[in-house]
């Protein structure tokens, strides 16, 4: 297990920094979404920062959408404005946006790359901005395309070869990084932890002697069939599975999975949008957190497990496995493994086991918090 420093080097700084975000962020929804507001709000905070938030006005058409909607039902927006203006199929609004953006000069435009859709768009608004002279960061969530698709990669690198510097919040991602834009700096901070979650309401009631939850979108690469079949290997029938989260396929295919392993009774599917309050609640009722993923360079899974003090049983990927230590803060099993995932649960993660972890991961807590990443990100601009 590698190191959960964060790669800092010494800043210079100027009376106020102006950086760009250039993100979804609420009432957009999903990881990267979640993941934007909160570096927004970090970055707010900061009294030598002073943060614009860039946004769009259409992120992904309803016909490249799997989910019923790409936006919070709710429809909270973020602590910090932001301007929803760029289309992602609208090419004039991207060049608008350049400048607009420049016209702000901003020290540093701060940039996700997480898809082959939106990469033509950030990437030619990112070239657009270092043309002018402006610094551009991608805080890079994966490279390339979970279900492997080489065109769909190249799109993501051709973004990446737009940025100055990567951030990511592993080694693992990080190589991967280097070894597609070697000699470009790549820092690397482990993934804050969720804390504007709600505190659970306790009225989840527990039925199962040991409860486990897989949460967030239901993708192949996800590998919650892995977790079902799992689940029928093992001989104790006082476990249940709840899986979380909208599927972006046919969950008649799961639910058929269940029931041909027989245990569609012992299966919970909540296909849909999860509130903040029903998460907390969910959290706090498992005992445990499955992230049986075929492939994956990271999971902000892990970091909302680590706010509710959850071990995360997890498939041996590099990306997973940087931020466990197995039978410390949690489990690690050979990925698509249902024979291992089923002797694993069988032989280690009980009830008792799983709360005894919960002293290690509040501690592993401590240094994973939104102000140091944005820090960090904030100095990869000077080197």
């Amino acid at each position: 297990m590698t190191s959960n420093a964060c790669v800092l080097h010494p800043a210079v700084k100027t009376p106020h920094d102006r950086v760009v975000l250039l993100a979804p962020v609420a009432p957009f929804r999903g990881g990267i979404a979640r993941h934007s507001t909160a570096l927004a709000e970090a970055f707010a905070e900061m009294e030598d920062v002073i943060v614009a938030v860039e946004s769009f006005s259409l992120l992904y058409p309803r016909f490249l959408y799997p989910g019923a909607s790409d936006r919070d039902p709710d429809g909270a927006f973020g602590k910090v404005p932001a301007r929803y203006a760029i289309s992602s199929i609208n090419p004039i609004s991207w060049f608008r946006a350049i400048r607009r953006i420049a016209a702000l000069r901003p020290s540093l435009v701060v940039i996700p790359a997480w898809t082959f859709f939106v990469a033509p768009m950030l990437g030619t608004i990112a070239r657009g901005l270092r043309r002018r002279g402006i610094c551009v960061a991608a805080i890079v969530h994966n490279v390339g395309d979970h279900e492997g698709r080489r065109w769909k990669s190249r799109l993501c690198n051709w973004q990446l070869r737009a940025a100055d510097f990567h951030v990511t919040h592993n080694e693992a991602l990080a190589e991967q990084v280097r070894r597609t834009e070697p000699g470009r700096p790549v820092l690397v901070c482990p993934h804050p932890v969720y804390a504007d979650y709600p505190a659970a309401s306790g009225n989840l009631p527990r039925e199962y002697g040991l409860e486990l939850l897989c949460f967030g979108f239901v993708r192949p690469y996800k590998g919650v069939d892995v977790a079902i079949r799992a689940l029928g290997a093992l001989a104790d029938r006082d476990v249940r599975l709840t899986v979380a989260g909208e599927v972006w396929g046919d969950i008649g295919e799961l639910r058929q999975l269940a029931t041909d392993c027989g245990v569609a009774e012992r299966v919970e599917f909540l296909p849909h949008y999860i509130p903040d309050q029903r998460v907390a609640d969910l959290f706090a009722r498992a005992d445990a957190v499955v992230a049986p993923y075929r492939s994956v360079t990271g999971s902000g899974v892990l970091a909302l497990a680590a706010h509710y003090c959850r071990p995360v049983v997890a498939s041996d990927l590099p990306g997973l496995a940087e931020a466990i230590d197995h039978g410390r803060n949690g489990w690690l099993f050979p990925a698509a493994d249902e024979a291992a995932l089923a002797n694993l649960l069988a032989r280690e993660v009980t009830r008792d086991r799983a709360a005894g972890l919960a002293a290690a991961i509040a501690a592993d807590k401590g240094g994973k918090n939104w102000a140091e990443f944005a820090r960090t990100v904030l100095r990869g601009s000077i080197l």
